[in-house]
């Protein structure tokens, strides 16, 4: 967790004070299945050439290639970070340290195995979301999903061509509570609006500040959000084929 996630066309409502007027934002094409190795968007702070602290959003791709890294294509790609150990990890520690950003979400996915499941039954696919219906079309709520990000640098693009930069990122993922511990033992670490400005600023004076935040933000977070099965929404526009 987390390997899938949605983005309705209800998502600035749903994330209105992190995505209502911010430069750059433009109001998302619905996807009921945003993958790994897509990009994707994502909120951080960047000082621009001025000097001044920026809130910006930008397309990066989902799966945190290391900056020692020497090919693009070299695995493992990191789709998640576990909190656990995002602050020591070799390959999250700067980036928790320094590049955090949120990516925005209206709900996501887990796959279940049945009880008592013999080998080669399919998982359970559950969404988990906020709000009062999980059905595509009435998706009201939206997810701040905590995040790191990262560039990778291919020495043999120039400098000048903008290929020569790519930016990954990872979703930070903790212990469950709440309405998704009664599926999964993992989930994404989340942000209220009231967390914004503390995560993707640089007032935290150490990783277990940042450590501590998240853990208050999400069990606020944790008890508005709801679990349901795929199958029981009575409605197209999830694709949940696989994970």
């Amino acid at each position: 967790m987390c390997g899938r996630y949605v983005v309705a066309k209800t998502l600035t409502d749903g994330l209105p004070e992190l995505l209502s007027g911010l430069e750059g934002w433009v109001e998302p094409d619905a996807n009921f299945n945003v993958t790994p190795g897509t990009d994707v968007s994502i909120i951080h702070d960047e000082v621009d050439p001025r000097g001044t602290l920026d809130r910006v959003t930008e397309g990066v791709y989902w799966g945190l290639v290391a900056a020692w890294k020497k090919t693009f294509k070299e695995l493992p790609k990191p789709v998640n970070a576990r909190i656990e150990t995002v602050a020591t990890n070799g390959m999250f520690r700067d980036a928790f340290r320094f590049r955090r950003c949120i990516v925005p979400a209206s709900a996501y996915f887990e796959w279940v195995p049945p009880a008592n499941a013999e080998m080669g039954t399919k998982n359970i696919p559950y969404v988990v979301f906020a709000g009062e219906s999980p059905d595509p079309a009435e998706l009201e709520g939206g997810l701040a999903f905590a995040g790191i990000y990262e560039d990778w640098i291919d020495v043999s693009v120039p400098p000048t061509d903008p290929l020569r930069v790519r930016r990954t990122m990872a979703i930070i993922t903790r212990p469950a509570v709440a309405a998704p511990a009664t599926i999964h033992d993992r989930m994404p670490a989340m942000l209220l609006p009231e967390h914004y400005d503390r995560w993707l600023g640089n007032s935290l004076g150490s990783a277990a500040e940042a450590i501590d935040l998240l853990d208050i933000a999400t069990l606020a977070v944790a008890p508005s959000l709801a679990v349901q099965r795929v199958s029981e929404i009575c409605a197209a526009g999830y694709r949940v084929d696989g994970i």
